[in-house]
Formats: structure tokens, sequence, C-alpha cells
């Protein structure tokens, strides 16, 4: 998942309303900070606290850190906006940010839908769109995978049939694991040649862990493939597949916080992409069990690890 962090090289940035549960409304108390975040994120965030749907204009750009205490979703978005020299609008149950030039010359009496895209490439929906729809104009949130689409009512009824008869979902690929090879040595236990994949974390970091802790043997880290290739006993194997168990982590950033009444978010980075998450929330198979006032601890299966502000 090499992509761009969320808002930096799109048109529009795009966050569809609707949390679990009642919006948190925009006088609630906030408690927030954020640490070289992406404007445009901590804009999403107060966005999403305050109940509204959010539209950041490409002209919002560069990264904040603060700390904010006791204020209103209202007072923050005020302080935050006029502080970065940008302003913002609501109109209707949208939070529009941009510039205040921006502000007075985009706004017309034309409709728009947002149309979430599940199973293909955004993109490619969005070229779709332009080549059968051509008067209509298309903004993309890739990291979101979202369309904005303005046009007249036909226009986005239209564009709506067309994504959903689109955007299906393709057949998933299973990968099968390669036997383990017998290799014949003189030793009188004989050492088996296995891998052993890595699927979040550092295989040269961890392959130099296997060696710290089996130096007589020999690992090598094929990055191509993400597996760790190598000669051990059995019952060594056994030892060291527990050890990258344990080191096969994702590398989560924690650029923010914020705690709305009894809603707690966090603003996490992952391979070039910021998200947003609530606790419960899943991020690359790792669960969000809890947010604190500086760090977010996930959790898959029987692992469990912190992501730590400023770390």
């Amino acid at each position: 998942m090499a992509q761009r962090r969320l808002g930096t090289a799109v048109l529009i940035m795009v966050l569809a309303a609707g949390l679990a549960g009642a919006p948190v409304l925009a006088s609630t108390l906030v408690n927030m900070e954020f640490k070289e975040a992406p404007l445009v994120d901590v804009f999403q965030i107060l966005g999403e606290i305050g109940g509204w749907n959010v539209l950041v204009d490409p002209s919002v750009q560069g990264s904040v850190s603060f700390v904010l205490k006791d204020l209103t979703v209202d007072e923050a978005l005020d302080l935050v906006t006029r502080t970065t020299g940008y302003r913002y609008k609501v109109v209707g149950n949208t939070l529009v940010v941009a510039t205040e030039e921006r502000l007075r010359a985009e706004f017309s009496s034309e409709d728009f839908v947002f149309i979430a895209v599940n199973h293909v490439d955004v993109n490619s929906a969005r070229g779709l769109l332009t080549m059968v729809l051509p008067r209509v104009r298309i903004y993309v949130d890739q990291a979101k995978s979202i369309l904005v689409v303005y046009g007249t009512s036909a226009e986005l009824e239209m564009a709506q049939r067309i994504i959903a008869e689109y955007d299906q979902p393709a057949f998933a690929v299973v990968e099968e694991t390669p036997p383990a090879i017998e290799v014949p040595t003189v030793e009188e236990v004989p050492l088996r040649t296995a891998t052993i994949p890595v699927r979040y974390g550092d295989g040269g970091a961890i392959v130099r862990s296997i060696v710290a802790a089996f130096p007589s043997r020999n690992f090598q880290w094929d990055a191509q493939t993400r597996r760790i290739i190598g000669q051990a006993q059995d019952d060594e194997w056994e030892i060291i597949r527990l050890l990258v168990h344990e080191l096969d982590l994702p590398n989560f950033e924690l650029r923010g916080v914020m705690q709305a009444g009894s809603k707690n978010l966090a603003l996490v980075e992952y391979k070039g992409n910021t998200v947003l998450l609530e606790e419960g929330e899943s991020l690359d198979g790792w669960t969000v069990s809890e947010i604190l006032e500086r760090a977010v601890v996930f959790a898959q299966d029987d692992r469990e690890f912190s992501a730590v502000m400023g770390r």
C-alpha cells in the first residue's frame, strides 16, 4: 500500500460523516495534541468530531504541531484556520476549508454527490465516469477511495449507477506456501531449509536478531518475496518462528490524538498514508484496543504493542 499521505495530492479531500452512534456536537469540549500532523488531517478530525462531511481544498498544505485543551470544535476550527492562514465555511452538513479567495470563488448552485469505491481502483472509476459523462467535474480522494462528482441531478444519478455496476469485487488469489526442503548435512542432527514470511516488519532487522540468537546458523532476507530463508534444526525452527512472530510488527507512527466527550480518535501514519481511527477499528489487520493520552495500543490475536507520540 505505497500511497501518498492522506490529502497531499488530491484536488479535494472528502470524509463522509457518520461514525457509529450520534455525532458529537460542535459545541463539545475537545482536547487535541498533534506532532507534525498534516493540516488536512487535522481538519478531517475536527470535522468528524463536529459531525460534518469534510471538503479540503488543495490549497491547504503543510504540517502542524500543537496542543489545545478544553476548546469547542468551533473554537478549535477558528483558531487553527486563522493561525495557519486559511478559512472555513459550513455549507449544510459539510465543512469546507480553503483560502478565503477560493471560498468566495468556488461555490455555486451545482449539485454534488459522494461515491465510495470499494473494489476497483478509484482512478479507474474516475476515468470511466469522465469517458461516459465528460461534462461532470470529478475529484478523487485516493486514500479513502471516494469520488466527489459535480453535475446535474440526472448526471449524478447516472454516475452512481455506473459506479455501482463497475465496482465489483475480484476473485482473491491465494498464494500457497512452498514446502520446506530437506537438506542432508554432516551434522548428527540434520538441518532443514525453510522460509518464514514477514508481513509487517523490517526483515533485515529481524534476520539480525535471529543471527544473534543462532550465530552458527545461516539466514538471509529475500526482500522481493519478503521471506526469511535459512537452515536450522527442527526444534530451532520452532523458536525462530516464535521470534519472528513477536518481531513482525507494523511501523505505525502516531501523529495525533483527540478526545471529545466519550469519543477518542487517533491519527496514525503508515506506509505513507495517514488514517483516522477509533477504538475498535482496524489498520492492516491490527485493532485499536485503547487510545491513551499520548499512545495507541494495537492488538492482533495474542500480540499487542503501543504506538507512542513522537516516536
